[in-house]
């Protein structure tokens, strides 16, 4: 699980969140990319998920994430 103590500074303000232990993998990117983007090195959430389908989309990407970022 993502630790809010390592939050990455460029998430947006909200529930879902990227922590620094990211290594850039690509994974939230392809599965949710209307909540996740690139930001240098690592990935970051740049939308919170409006709807069911979105927030479906993202609750998968995390659970999929190899670092639990």
């Amino acid at each position: 699980m993502a630790d809010p103590k390592r939050r990455h500074a460029g998430n947006v303000a909200g529930a879902f969140f990227v922590d620094t232990t990211c290594i850039d993998c690509d994974t939230c990117r392809w599965m949710a990319p209307e909540t996740f983007h690139d930001i240098g090195d690592q990935s970051a959430v740049h939308r919170q998920p409006a709807d069911d389908q979105a927030k479906l989309a993202a609750a998968q990407a995390l659970l999929s994430c190899p670092t639990a970022s």
